[in-house]
Protein backbone atom coordinates (compact mmCIF):
# COMPACT_ATOMS: atom_id res chain seq x y z
CA UNK A 1 0.00 0.00 0.00
CA UNK A 2 1.87 2.94 -1.09
CA UNK A 3 0.94 6.89 -2.39
CA UNK A 4 2.90 9.86 -2.27
CA UNK A 5 1.85 12.86 0.01
CA UNK A 6 -0.08 15.04 -1.98
CA UNK A 7 -2.98 17.42 -2.38
CA UNK A 8 -5.62 16.50 -4.38
CA UNK A 9 -8.27 18.99 -5.82
CA UNK A 10 -11.70 17.43 -5.17
CA UNK A 11 -14.42 19.63 -6.46
CA UNK A 12 -18.10 18.50 -8.49
CA UNK A 13 -17.30 16.17 -11.69
CA UNK A 14 -13.53 15.95 -10.57
CA UNK A 15 -12.40 12.49 -11.80
CA UNK A 16 -9.56 12.28 -9.38
CA UNK A 17 -12.45 11.53 -6.53
CA UNK A 18 -15.54 10.61 -7.95
CA UNK A 19 -18.84 12.15 -6.60
CA UNK A 20 -22.12 10.73 -5.96
CA UNK A 21 -25.29 11.85 -7.46
CA UNK A 22 -26.38 13.86 -4.06
CA UNK A 23 -22.73 15.26 -3.30
CA UNK A 24 -24.09 18.92 -4.22
CA UNK A 25 -27.29 18.72 -3.12
CA UNK A 26 -28.73 20.53 -0.11
CA UNK A 27 -30.16 18.03 2.74
CA UNK A 28 -34.06 19.21 1.44
CA UNK A 29 -36.98 18.35 3.83
CA UNK A 30 -39.70 16.28 1.94
CA UNK A 31 -43.23 17.15 2.99
CA UNK A 32 -43.88 14.10 4.15
CA UNK A 33 -41.08 13.71 6.62
CA UNK A 34 -42.66 17.29 7.88
CA UNK A 35 -46.22 16.29 8.20
CA UNK A 36 -44.92 12.97 9.87
CA UNK A 37 -42.97 14.62 12.34
CA UNK A 38 -45.59 17.05 13.98
CA UNK A 39 -48.04 13.81 13.71
CA UNK A 40 -45.68 11.72 16.24
CA UNK A 41 -45.23 15.34 18.36
CA UNK A 42 -48.69 15.92 18.13
CA UNK A 43 -49.81 12.38 18.63
CA UNK A 44 -46.98 11.20 21.41
CA UNK A 45 -48.02 14.35 23.27
CA UNK A 46 -51.76 13.85 23.29
CA UNK A 47 -51.48 9.95 24.21
CA UNK A 48 -49.13 11.08 27.08
CA UNK A 49 -52.15 13.33 28.50
CA UNK A 50 -54.61 10.23 28.39
CA UNK A 51 -52.10 8.88 30.77
CA UNK A 52 -53.79 11.46 33.06
CA UNK A 53 -57.00 9.71 33.05
CA UNK A 54 -57.93 7.33 36.15
CA UNK A 55 -58.30 4.09 34.53
CA UNK A 56 -55.43 4.32 32.93
CA UNK A 57 -53.37 5.87 35.16
CA UNK A 58 -53.73 2.88 37.50
CA UNK A 59 -52.19 0.32 34.16
CA UNK A 60 -49.28 2.92 33.56
CA UNK A 61 -46.97 2.52 36.67
CA UNK A 62 -47.29 -1.75 35.86
CA UNK A 63 -46.40 -1.20 32.21
CA UNK A 64 -43.18 1.66 32.82
CA UNK A 65 -42.12 -0.98 35.14
CA UNK A 66 -42.30 -4.06 32.80
CA UNK A 67 -40.47 -2.41 30.02
CA UNK A 68 -38.05 -0.97 32.02
CA UNK A 69 -36.79 -4.63 33.97
CA UNK A 70 -37.54 -6.01 30.08
CA UNK A 71 -35.35 -4.09 28.38
CA UNK A 72 -32.38 -3.38 30.86
CA UNK A 73 -32.17 -7.83 32.19
CA UNK A 74 -31.68 -8.83 28.67
CA UNK A 75 -29.49 -6.10 27.39
CA UNK A 76 -26.88 -6.24 30.49
CA UNK A 77 -26.79 -10.14 30.05
CA UNK A 78 -26.07 -10.36 26.44
CA UNK A 79 -23.14 -7.68 26.86
CA UNK A 80 -21.29 -10.30 28.70
CA UNK A 81 -21.99 -12.45 25.87
CA UNK A 82 -20.69 -10.62 22.80
CA UNK A 83 -20.35 -12.83 19.59
CA UNK A 84 -16.48 -11.71 19.27
CA UNK A 85 -14.41 -11.34 22.26
CA UNK A 86 -11.13 -9.39 22.32
CA UNK A 87 -9.73 -12.73 23.06
CA UNK A 88 -11.05 -13.98 20.06
CA UNK A 89 -10.24 -11.18 17.97
CA UNK A 90 -6.33 -11.21 19.32
CA UNK A 91 -6.26 -15.34 17.79
CA UNK A 92 -7.99 -14.67 14.48
CA UNK A 93 -5.60 -12.03 13.32
CA UNK A 94 -2.85 -14.24 14.50
CA UNK A 95 -3.65 -16.91 12.95
CA UNK A 96 -5.14 -15.16 9.37
CA UNK A 97 -3.37 -15.43 6.27
CA UNK A 98 -3.16 -12.18 5.50
CA UNK A 99 -4.10 -8.96 8.03
CA UNK A 100 -6.83 -6.80 6.32
CA UNK A 101 -5.74 -3.64 5.07
CA UNK A 102 -7.00 0.00 6.44
CA UNK A 103 -7.68 3.58 4.66
CA UNK A 104 -7.98 5.68 7.94
CA UNK A 105 -10.64 8.49 6.67
CA UNK A 106 -10.59 11.86 8.35
CA UNK A 107 -12.87 14.51 7.14
CA UNK A 108 -11.13 17.63 8.41
CA UNK A 109 -12.60 21.40 8.37
CA UNK A 110 -10.19 24.32 9.80
CA UNK A 111 -8.42 21.46 11.94
CA UNK A 112 -5.01 22.52 12.44
CA UNK A 113 -5.05 23.23 16.10
CA UNK A 114 -5.75 19.52 16.59
CA UNK A 115 -5.10 17.12 13.24
CA UNK A 116 -1.06 17.05 13.97
CA UNK A 117 -1.52 15.33 16.77
CA UNK A 118 -4.09 12.55 15.19
CA UNK A 119 -1.14 12.25 12.30
CA UNK A 120 1.32 11.23 14.92
CA UNK A 121 -1.18 8.79 16.76
CA UNK A 122 -1.62 7.10 13.03
CA UNK A 123 1.76 7.27 12.35
CA UNK A 124 2.90 5.24 15.76
CA UNK A 125 0.21 2.38 14.94
CA UNK A 126 2.12 -1.09 15.05
CA UNK A 127 -0.05 -2.75 12.52
CA UNK A 128 2.88 -3.07 10.35
CA UNK A 129 3.89 -6.39 8.08
CA UNK A 130 7.21 -7.82 8.80
CA UNK A 131 9.41 -5.80 7.32
CA UNK A 132 8.30 -2.65 9.46
CA UNK A 133 5.86 -1.30 6.18
CA UNK A 134 2.01 0.43 7.60
CA UNK A 135 -0.51 -1.59 6.47
CA UNK A 136 -2.70 1.25 5.99
CA UNK A 137 -3.14 4.60 4.33
CA UNK A 138 -4.09 7.87 5.50
CA UNK A 139 -6.42 9.83 3.83
CA UNK A 140 -7.33 13.48 5.22
CA UNK A 141 -10.55 15.52 3.41
CA UNK A 142 -9.30 19.34 3.83
CA UNK A 143 -13.18 20.42 3.36
CA UNK A 144 -12.73 24.09 2.73
CA UNK A 145 -10.65 24.82 5.02
CA UNK A 146 -8.94 28.62 5.65
CA UNK A 147 -6.06 27.85 8.40
CA UNK A 148 -4.16 25.65 6.56
CA UNK A 149 -5.47 22.36 7.59
CA UNK A 150 -4.05 20.44 4.49
CA UNK A 151 -0.26 21.43 4.79
CA UNK A 152 -0.56 20.78 8.56
CA UNK A 153 -1.28 17.50 7.63
CA UNK A 154 1.47 16.79 4.77
CA UNK A 155 4.15 18.56 6.75
CA UNK A 156 3.14 16.08 9.87
CA UNK A 157 3.18 13.27 7.67
CA UNK A 158 7.20 13.97 7.12
CA UNK A 159 7.90 14.85 10.57
CA UNK A 160 6.67 11.60 11.48
CA UNK A 161 7.41 8.95 8.56
CA UNK A 162 4.28 8.60 6.83
CA UNK A 163 4.58 11.01 3.92
CA UNK A 164 4.51 7.78 1.66
CA UNK A 165 1.28 6.76 2.87
CA UNK A 166 -0.55 9.89 3.25
CA UNK A 167 -2.70 12.19 0.87
CA UNK A 168 -5.03 14.98 1.57
CA UNK A 169 -7.82 15.42 -0.87
CA UNK A 170 -9.10 19.60 -1.27
CA UNK A 171 -13.12 19.35 -1.34
CA UNK A 172 -13.47 22.69 -2.58
CA UNK A 173 -16.73 24.22 -4.73
CA UNK A 174 -19.36 27.24 -4.31
CA UNK A 175 -22.54 26.23 -2.14
CA UNK A 176 -21.86 22.88 -1.28
CA UNK A 177 -23.80 21.08 1.49
CA UNK A 178 -21.77 20.90 4.71
CA UNK A 179 -21.22 18.17 7.36
CA UNK A 180 -19.14 15.39 7.58
CA UNK A 181 -20.95 13.04 5.84
CA UNK A 182 -20.64 15.43 2.55
CA UNK A 183 -16.71 15.88 3.54
CA UNK A 184 -16.55 12.53 3.29
CA UNK A 185 -18.45 12.19 -0.59
CA UNK A 186 -15.06 13.55 -1.56
CA UNK A 187 -13.57 9.67 -0.65
CA UNK A 188 -15.65 7.49 -1.61
CA UNK A 189 -14.61 3.63 -1.81
CA UNK A 190 -12.98 3.39 -5.22
CA UNK A 191 -10.50 6.56 -3.81
CA UNK A 192 -9.66 4.10 -0.72
CA UNK A 193 -7.01 1.47 -0.75
CA UNK A 194 -7.50 -0.72 2.23
CA UNK A 195 -9.37 -3.51 2.40
CA UNK A 196 -10.86 -1.52 5.22
CA UNK A 197 -12.53 2.21 5.34
CA UNK A 198 -12.13 3.65 9.11
CA UNK A 199 -13.16 6.87 10.01
CA UNK A 200 -12.42 9.19 12.44
CA UNK A 201 -13.25 12.95 13.87
CA UNK A 202 -9.67 15.06 13.54
CA UNK A 203 -9.66 15.70 17.04
CA UNK A 204 -9.29 11.83 17.76
CA UNK A 205 -6.24 10.25 19.57
CA UNK A 206 -5.42 6.41 19.40
CA UNK A 207 -3.11 4.39 21.13
CA UNK A 208 -0.59 2.51 19.12
CA UNK A 209 -2.34 -0.69 19.02
CA UNK A 210 -5.87 0.69 17.83
CA UNK A 211 -5.48 -0.92 14.15
CA UNK A 212 -4.18 -4.11 15.19
CA UNK A 213 -7.12 -4.76 17.64
CA UNK A 214 -9.64 -3.77 14.98
CA UNK A 215 -7.87 -5.76 13.11
CA UNK A 216 -8.67 -8.70 14.97
CA UNK A 217 -12.31 -8.42 14.58
CA UNK A 218 -12.42 -8.22 10.50
CA UNK A 219 -10.11 -11.40 11.03
CA UNK A 220 -12.97 -13.09 12.77
CA UNK A 221 -15.58 -12.77 10.19
CA UNK A 222 -17.15 -8.93 11.23
CA UNK A 223 -17.88 -6.85 8.16
CA UNK A 224 -18.59 -3.56 9.92
CA UNK A 225 -16.94 -2.81 13.38
CA UNK A 226 -17.45 0.56 16.06
CA UNK A 227 -15.02 1.69 18.28
CA UNK A 228 -15.41 2.64 22.03
CA UNK A 229 -15.50 6.20 22.21
CA UNK A 230 -13.69 7.80 25.21
CA UNK A 231 -13.86 11.08 26.31
CA UNK A 232 -10.50 13.21 27.23
CA UNK A 233 -10.25 15.46 30.37
CA UNK A 234 -13.15 13.67 31.72
CA UNK A 235 -12.43 13.87 35.18
CA UNK A 236 -11.47 17.84 35.00
CA UNK A 237 -15.80 18.81 34.58
CA UNK A 238 -19.01 17.74 35.17
CA UNK A 239 -20.07 17.70 31.79
CA UNK A 240 -17.14 16.24 30.23
CA UNK A 241 -17.02 13.21 32.81
CA UNK A 242 -21.09 13.10 31.91
CA UNK A 243 -20.34 12.20 28.66
CA UNK A 244 -17.59 9.87 29.18
CA UNK A 245 -20.35 7.75 31.10
CA UNK A 246 -22.93 8.41 28.47
CA UNK A 247 -20.69 6.81 25.41
CA UNK A 248 -20.21 4.45 27.81
CA UNK A 249 -23.61 3.41 28.17
CA UNK A 250 -24.37 3.60 24.81
CA UNK A 251 -21.57 1.23 24.45
CA UNK A 252 -23.42 -1.32 26.75
CA UNK A 253 -26.62 -0.66 24.96
CA UNK A 254 -25.48 -1.47 21.79
CA UNK A 255 -23.18 -4.44 22.84
CA UNK A 256 -26.20 -6.10 24.22
CA UNK A 257 -28.24 -5.07 20.55
CA UNK A 258 -25.47 -6.64 18.82
CA UNK A 259 -25.36 -10.12 20.89
CA UNK A 260 -29.22 -10.24 20.73
CA UNK A 261 -28.80 -10.27 17.21
CA UNK A 262 -30.21 -6.77 16.78
CA UNK A 263 -29.56 -3.59 14.24
CA UNK A 264 -26.63 -2.56 16.82
CA UNK A 265 -24.87 0.58 14.86
CA UNK A 266 -21.76 2.74 14.04
CA UNK A 267 -20.71 5.70 16.13
CA UNK A 268 -19.42 8.38 14.24
CA UNK A 269 -15.85 8.47 15.42
CA UNK A 270 -14.62 5.33 14.79
CA UNK A 271 -16.89 3.52 12.06
CA UNK A 272 -14.61 0.47 10.94
CA UNK A 273 -16.56 -1.04 7.19
CA UNK A 274 -15.01 -3.21 4.80
CA UNK A 275 -14.91 -0.97 1.69
CA UNK A 276 -16.81 -3.78 -0.84
CA UNK A 277 -19.74 -3.57 1.37
CA UNK A 278 -19.45 0.36 1.77
CA UNK A 279 -19.26 0.74 -2.05
CA UNK A 280 -22.44 -1.86 -2.14
CA UNK A 281 -24.55 0.10 -0.31
CA UNK A 282 -23.70 3.65 -2.27
CA UNK A 283 -20.95 4.54 -0.22
CA UNK A 284 -20.65 8.52 1.71
CA UNK A 285 -24.10 10.75 1.23
CA UNK A 286 -23.73 14.38 1.65
CA UNK A 287 -27.44 14.20 2.73
CA UNK A 288 -27.03 12.13 5.97
CA UNK A 289 -27.18 14.40 8.44
CA UNK A 290 -26.30 11.52 10.80
CA UNK A 291 -23.33 9.59 8.60
CA UNK A 292 -23.27 6.96 11.49
CA UNK A 293 -26.75 5.79 11.70
CA UNK A 294 -27.30 6.36 8.33
CA UNK A 295 -24.77 3.65 6.72
CA UNK A 296 -25.82 1.67 10.00
CA UNK A 297 -29.60 0.98 8.29
CA UNK A 298 -28.24 0.99 4.99
CA UNK A 299 -26.26 -2.08 5.52
CA UNK A 300 -28.58 -3.68 7.41
CA UNK A 301 -31.28 -2.92 5.19
CA UNK A 302 -28.97 -4.05 2.07
CA UNK A 303 -27.19 -7.15 3.69
CA UNK A 304 -28.44 -7.69 7.27
CA UNK A 305 -25.05 -6.93 8.59
CA UNK A 306 -24.60 -5.98 12.16
CA UNK A 307 -22.05 -3.44 13.58
CA UNK A 308 -19.15 -5.40 16.17
CA UNK A 309 -18.78 -3.47 19.37
CA UNK A 310 -14.97 -3.71 20.18
CA UNK A 311 -14.46 -2.74 23.76
CA UNK A 312 -10.49 -3.01 23.73
CA UNK A 313 -10.62 -0.68 20.22
CA UNK A 314 -10.55 2.74 21.66
CA UNK A 315 -11.30 6.26 20.43
CA UNK A 316 -10.46 9.43 22.36
CA UNK A 317 -11.96 12.52 21.62
CA UNK A 318 -12.75 16.08 23.26
CA UNK A 319 -15.88 16.47 25.35
CA UNK A 320 -18.08 18.66 23.96
CA UNK A 321 -16.98 21.91 26.42
CA UNK A 322 -20.50 24.09 27.08
CA UNK A 323 -23.92 23.58 27.57
CA UNK A 324 -25.10 25.60 24.55
CA UNK A 325 -22.45 23.41 22.29
CA UNK A 326 -23.93 20.19 23.45
CA UNK A 327 -27.57 21.58 23.22
CA UNK A 328 -26.91 22.14 19.22
CA UNK A 329 -24.79 18.82 18.83
CA UNK A 330 -27.75 16.58 20.10
CA UNK A 331 -30.77 18.87 18.51
CA UNK A 332 -28.52 17.58 15.29
CA UNK A 333 -28.20 14.02 16.55
CA UNK A 334 -31.97 14.04 17.20
CA UNK A 335 -33.00 14.94 14.12
CA UNK A 336 -30.83 12.78 12.11
CA UNK A 337 -31.94 9.92 14.15
CA UNK A 338 -35.52 11.13 12.97
CA UNK A 339 -34.54 11.78 9.55
CA UNK A 340 -33.04 7.73 9.68
CA UNK A 341 -36.18 6.05 10.81
CA UNK A 342 -38.35 8.41 7.75
CA UNK A 343 -35.59 7.52 5.02
CA UNK A 344 -34.21 3.99 5.95
CA UNK A 345 -37.25 2.73 8.41
CA UNK A 346 -39.24 0.85 5.38
CA UNK A 347 -36.21 -0.50 3.80
CA UNK A 348 -34.98 -2.16 7.06
CA UNK A 349 -38.51 -3.30 8.19
CA UNK A 350 -38.91 -4.94 4.55
CA UNK A 351 -35.00 -6.54 4.06
CA UNK A 352 -35.04 -10.12 3.71
CA UNK A 353 -31.79 -10.02 4.85
CA UNK A 354 -32.77 -9.52 8.74
CA UNK A 355 -34.54 -11.71 10.74
CA UNK A 356 -37.82 -10.62 12.71
CA UNK A 357 -36.07 -10.47 15.85
CA UNK A 358 -33.78 -7.82 14.19
CA UNK A 359 -36.45 -6.13 13.03
CA UNK A 360 -38.27 -5.86 16.39
CA UNK A 361 -34.84 -4.48 17.82
CA UNK A 362 -35.22 -1.96 15.35
CA UNK A 363 -38.79 -0.72 16.19
CA UNK A 364 -37.89 -0.81 19.65
CA UNK A 365 -34.99 1.15 19.68
CA UNK A 366 -36.25 3.97 17.13
CA UNK A 367 -39.26 3.59 19.25
CA UNK A 368 -38.13 5.86 22.26
CA UNK A 369 -38.07 8.49 19.75
CA UNK A 370 -41.49 9.09 20.86
CA UNK A 371 -41.12 8.99 24.75
CA UNK A 372 -39.92 12.16 25.24
CA UNK A 373 -42.78 13.66 23.69
CA UNK A 374 -45.27 11.04 25.41
CA UNK A 375 -43.59 12.49 28.45
CA UNK A 376 -44.35 16.10 28.10
CA UNK A 377 -47.39 15.03 27.59
CA UNK A 378 -48.27 13.23 30.59
CA UNK A 379 -46.69 16.47 32.60
CA UNK A 380 -49.30 18.52 30.58
CA UNK A 381 -52.30 16.22 31.87
CA UNK A 382 -50.61 15.97 35.59
CA UNK A 383 -50.64 19.80 35.57
CA UNK A 384 -54.29 19.81 34.33
CA UNK A 385 -55.99 17.37 35.86
CA UNK A 386 -53.94 16.83 38.92
CA UNK A 387 -52.77 13.28 38.85
CA UNK A 388 -49.11 13.17 38.92
CA UNK A 389 -49.11 9.22 39.43
CA UNK A 390 -48.41 8.20 35.39
CA UNK A 391 -46.35 11.18 35.12
CA UNK A 392 -44.10 9.96 37.96
CA UNK A 393 -44.27 6.27 37.05
CA UNK A 394 -42.99 7.35 33.71
CA UNK A 395 -40.19 9.30 34.59
CA UNK A 396 -39.20 6.65 37.02
CA UNK A 397 -38.97 4.26 34.15
CA UNK A 398 -37.53 6.44 31.82
CA UNK A 399 -34.64 7.74 34.03
CA UNK A 400 -34.24 4.40 35.98
CA UNK A 401 -33.60 2.72 32.60
CA UNK A 402 -30.79 4.98 31.98
CA UNK A 403 -29.67 4.38 35.63
CA UNK A 404 -29.66 0.52 35.72
CA UNK A 405 -27.41 0.65 32.13
CA UNK A 406 -25.43 2.85 33.28
CA UNK A 407 -24.81 1.30 36.71
CA UNK A 408 -24.27 -1.78 34.75
CA UNK A 409 -22.38 -0.45 32.18
CA UNK A 410 -19.40 1.83 34.61
CA UNK A 411 -18.23 -1.75 35.39
CA UNK A 412 -15.86 -1.58 32.23
CA UNK A 413 -14.15 2.14 34.25
CA UNK A 414 -11.88 2.46 36.72
CA UNK A 415 -10.86 5.12 38.60
CA UNK A 416 -7.96 7.81 37.74
CA UNK A 417 -5.59 5.87 39.82
CA UNK A 418 -6.26 2.30 37.68
CA UNK A 419 -8.43 0.72 40.61
CA UNK A 420 -11.77 -0.49 40.24
CA UNK A 421 -14.68 1.97 40.72
CA UNK A 422 -16.06 1.37 44.51
CA UNK A 423 -19.78 0.87 45.07
CA UNK A 424 -20.18 4.53 45.96
CA UNK A 425 -17.86 6.04 43.04
CA UNK A 426 -20.39 4.07 40.75
CA UNK A 427 -23.55 4.68 42.08
CA UNK A 428 -22.48 8.34 41.83
CA UNK A 429 -21.64 8.13 38.18
CA UNK A 430 -25.36 6.32 37.46
CA UNK A 431 -27.12 9.51 38.99
CA UNK A 432 -25.02 11.80 36.99
CA UNK A 433 -25.13 9.71 34.25
CA UNK A 434 -28.82 9.70 34.67
CA UNK A 435 -29.15 13.06 35.16
CA UNK A 436 -27.55 14.42 32.27
CA UNK A 437 -29.68 11.80 29.81
CA UNK A 438 -33.09 14.03 30.81
CA UNK A 439 -31.52 16.23 28.34
CA UNK A 440 -32.73 14.05 25.69
CA UNK A 441 -36.46 14.49 27.31
CA UNK A 442 -36.40 18.23 25.56
CA UNK A 443 -34.26 17.61 22.75
CA UNK A 444 -36.19 15.13 20.92
CA UNK A 445 -39.56 16.92 21.00
CA UNK A 446 -37.70 20.18 20.40
CA UNK A 447 -35.71 18.01 17.07
CA UNK A 448 -39.51 16.97 15.80
CA UNK A 449 -40.25 20.34 15.94
CA UNK A 450 -37.65 21.95 13.74
CA UNK A 451 -38.34 19.02 11.43
CA UNK A 452 -41.87 19.68 11.23
CA UNK A 453 -41.43 23.52 10.37
CA UNK A 454 -38.20 23.21 8.33
CA UNK A 455 -38.75 24.61 4.87
CA UNK A 456 -34.94 24.71 3.75
CA UNK A 457 -31.96 22.87 4.17
CA UNK A 458 -29.96 22.34 6.98
CA UNK A 459 -26.91 24.61 8.04
CA UNK A 460 -24.51 22.06 10.01
CA UNK A 461 -22.73 23.68 12.72
CA UNK A 462 -19.21 21.66 13.33
CA UNK A 463 -17.84 21.06 16.86
CA UNK A 464 -15.44 23.60 17.50
CA UNK A 465 -11.52 21.76 18.80
CA UNK A 466 -8.85 23.00 19.63
CA UNK A 467 -7.50 22.01 23.55
CA UNK A 468 -4.49 20.57 21.93
CA UNK A 469 -2.71 21.23 25.18
CA UNK A 470 -5.41 19.19 27.81
CA UNK A 471 -5.05 16.19 25.71
CA UNK A 472 -3.44 13.26 27.36
CA UNK A 473 -0.04 11.86 26.53
CA UNK A 474 -0.07 7.98 24.93
CA UNK A 475 1.00 6.93 28.41
CA UNK A 476 -1.97 8.64 29.92
CA UNK A 477 -4.31 7.44 27.12
CA UNK A 478 -3.41 3.45 27.11
CA UNK A 479 -3.18 3.93 31.46
CA UNK A 480 -6.42 4.73 32.21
Amino acid sequence: MTALASIEDHAPGNSTAQVRKDDTLHLQTPKTWRVAALLILAGSAAAGMLTSRRGIGRVVPILTAGVAFGCVIPVALASRRPPITPEAAYLALRNAERPPTFTVLVGARDEATVVDKLVADVARQDHRNPAGEPLFELVVVDDRSVDGTGPVVLEAAVRHGISSVTRVIRRDGDDLPDGKGAALTAAQPEVCRGDVVVVLDADARLDGSFLRRAAGYFAAGANAVTARRRILDADRTWLAGAQADEQTLDGELNRGRWAMGGCSEFRGNGIMVRRELLDAVGGWRATALTEDIDLSSRIAAFAGERVAWAVDVEVWEEPVRTFGGLWRQRLRWAEGAIRRVFEHGPAVMASRELSIGARLDFVTYVGQLAVPAVLLGAAVGAVVTGRRRSLFSMLVGYIGLSGLLGWDALRWENAADGRPLDHSERMGRALRVTIYNGLWILVVPRALFDLARRTGPIRFEKMAHGATSSLPLDAEISGR
